[in-house]
């Protein structure tokens, strides 16, 4: 009789529920993967995991993961035949494959891969936040969460007034105020034939806005300056910055263009003073750390002509301040990625240039080759074997990775502020 008694206790404390804060602060800590399988343990799992607050809570997490142990996303773009005398190829492979690099790896895992059958031609660099991914084409736009394996399609545009194929200047991120995430894409409207000077409008598609298939809506704003095409904008803190066209501009406008994804209106931000006016047209935006980077060189340098990296620190429009953070002894232009603190003071850049990822010493200056990517070798689909597939590239589409429980299809309320 004891024994049953015991046995009995024993089987009870086994079922005790552990606390739901508790059971929060496991699963925000788990990978994607994991807690797509956790759904299907119970009803209270499935509505904790699905829920706007802890999808928030987990992209938080692995935001600062990421910050200590970057990890990358790596798209090798073939394709399918040469065209001779094109600018830009025509002749891309409609498969797209996500690979996840860390540091030290010579092989990269799938995360995702989707084939599109000759839906798009010609692709350009991707746009990413909070583990959402843009991929632009001549034709579509696709939004990707490749840790869910979601992926929704844009629908090709009716405004514009360009002929031929064109990869139109998109850009992608959260609006502050709604908690929403919106794609916006300019197009072309006209061009001026005596000064070539051309008519842009901006376009907005709200992602996961209820049920409705998601759709193009022309914003009330004039777009003031025409942006360069095949750029793909950058998006920090509510703002969407495009790169100006001013081939045709007289004089030239000394700033890039910001697109409020709040209230849906244009501004001016002005470029570090010290940028060389010669290279107006020859520098690079990216993210990096939550700031919003320049990279180009600095009027009267020396024959050595390093690279300096500017931060963005008040976005004020013509007041806009700058501040150099980093000097780099680099000869082309590059990308920073990512920045990992080191204990002697410093730190390590990774960068990305053309076919390479690159580690840079700001202390010393080194630059080292950290993966060259023709020779990674690339997870087959539904294999666990490797290939090397790089040397078929025609270029490399390389990003941030933050895995993210973020849905692109249905957003059921607001991720939260």
């Amino acid at each position: 009789m004891y024994a049953m008694k015991t046995r009995k206790k024993q089987k009870k404390a086994q079922t005790t529920e552990l606390p739901e804060e508790l059971v929060f602060e496991i699963l925000i800590r788990l990978p994607v993967k994991s807690l797509r399988r956790f759904k299907c343990v119970s009803k209270a799992w499935r509505t904790t995991i699905s829920d706007p607050s802890f999808i928030r809570s987990h992209l938080q997490f692995s935001a600062s993961r990421w910050e200590k142990h970057p990890s990358l996303l790596i798209t090798p773009h073939t394709l399918d035949r040469v065209v001779q005398g094109e600018n830009w190829p025509t002749t891309f492979s409609s498969n797209i494959r996500f690979y996840q690099w860390q540091q030290g790896a010579s092989k990269v895992r799938l995360v995702h891969g989707r084939d599109f059958d000759g839906e798009f031609s010609s692709v350009c660099c991707f746009a990413h936040c909070d583990g959402l991914v843009l991929v632009p084409t001549d034709t579509k736009v696709y939004l990707f969460n490749p840790a869910t394996r979601d992926v929704v399609t844009l629908p090709e545009t009716s405004r514009d007034m360009m002929e031929g194929d064109v990869n139109l200047p998109v850009g992608f991120g959260r609006d502050p105020r709604t908690g929403m995430y919106k794609v916006v894409r300019s197009f072309f409207r006209s061009i001026d034939p005596e000064t070539g000077i051309y008519d842009m409008g901006m376009e907005v598609c709200t992602i996961g806005s209820g049920s409705r298939a998601p759709c193009w809506r022309e914003v009330a704003a004039d777009q003031p300056y025409p942006v360069a095409g095949w750029i793909t904008a950058q998006s920090i803190n509510g703002g969407v910055y495009f790169v100006i066209d001013t081939s045709c501009l007289k004089p030239r406008p000394h700033g890039i263009l910001r697109f409020s994804l709040a209230d849906e209106t244009f501004s001016v931000t002005r470029l570090p003073d010290e940028l060389d006016p010669e290279e107006f047209e020859s520098y690079n935006l990216d993210v990096m750390h939550g700031e919003l980077c320049l990279i180009g060189r600095r009027v009267g340098h020396s024959e050595e002509r390093p690279l300096t990296i500017w931060a963005l620190v008040e976005d004020d429009g013509p007041r806009s301040l700058w501040e150099p953070r980093y000097t780099m002894y680099v000869t082309d232009l590059c990308h920073p990625i990512a920045l990992i603190p080191s204990s002697g003071g410093g730190g390590v850049m990774v960068i990305w240039l053309t076919n390479k990822l690159y580690y840079y010493d700001l202390q010393s200056n080194e630059l080292t080759v950290a993966s060259e990517l023709e020779s990674l070798r690339f997870q087959r689909r539904r294999s666990r074997t490797f290939e090397s597939a790089g040397k078929d590239a025609y270029f490399f589409n390389v990003i941030p990775y933050t895995e993210s429980l973020v849905p692109v299809t249905s957003l059921d309320g607001q991720l939260g502020h």
